[in-house]
């Protein structure tokens, strides 16, 4: 037993260097993702990033909402399917607004992200996701018969307002300066950090 554990002992600080370096591959193969992601996505302001994630969620919100609503299968599959779609839409276009970092964090939302990057390139584009932006905001617009409707008019509202900003801001018209000071204004009125830079109206 002596001469064995004395034969399988040389073996243990090369096998531990071995998995030392497979961490350390898997950490710089993980890292040239990440940045291989954002150099794929182009994101405009983050203020317009901010906008375009709380907008996006909301979508999300009111079309889980009225996923909910089981007896509007029946009476209207068709409806209930586009409510399906939004929240679809909704969930793709938050994952190319928020932070890379904490994408890579949830491993099936980076694949699913990696699969929109390779299938649907236009979502990396800022005029890209503008124009998804209104076509969102035209799919909410089918479920307003009428001025009550207040609910699918907002949400239609609130999309194509941030798919006009991503557009001007993609051909350039939007300046930031202006943006940063419309942050500023926002943020002084809440009294909260909009933006995540650590001040507040700065």
């Amino acid at each position: 037993p002596r001469t064995s554990a004395a034969r399988q002992s040389p073996r243990q600080p090369i096998l531990a260097a071995m998995e030392g370096a497979t961490e350390a591959f898997s950490g710089v193969t993980a890292g040239f993702k990440a940045s291989m992601k954002d150099c794929d996505i182009e994101q405009g302001p983050s203020f317009l990033r901010f906008l375009g994630f709380i907008t996006a969620f909301a979508s999300l919100v009111c079309s889980v909402y009225k996923l909910c609503g089981i007896m509007s299968a029946i009476g209207h599959p068709v409806m209930y399917l586009l409510y399906g779609y939004i929240a679809v839409f909704a969930s793709s276009t938050m994952l190319f607004e928020a932070k890379h970092e904490w994408i890579e964090k949830i491993s099936f939302l980076s694949k699913y992200q990696d699969m929109l990057i390779k299938n649907c390139s236009f979502l990396t584009l800022m005029g890209g996701r503008g124009v998804f932006y209104i076509f969102q905001a035209t799919l909410w617009l089918t479920f307003a018969d009428s001025l009550e409707e207040i609910i699918y008019i907002a949400c239609a509202s609130a999309m194509g307002f941030i798919g006009l900003l991503h557009l001007l801001a993609a051909f350039g018209i939007m300046p930031s300066h202006l943006a940063t000071k419309a942050v500023a204004t926002v943020e002084k009125l809440a009294n909260k950090d909009l933006n995540g830079d650590g001040r507040v109206g700065a």
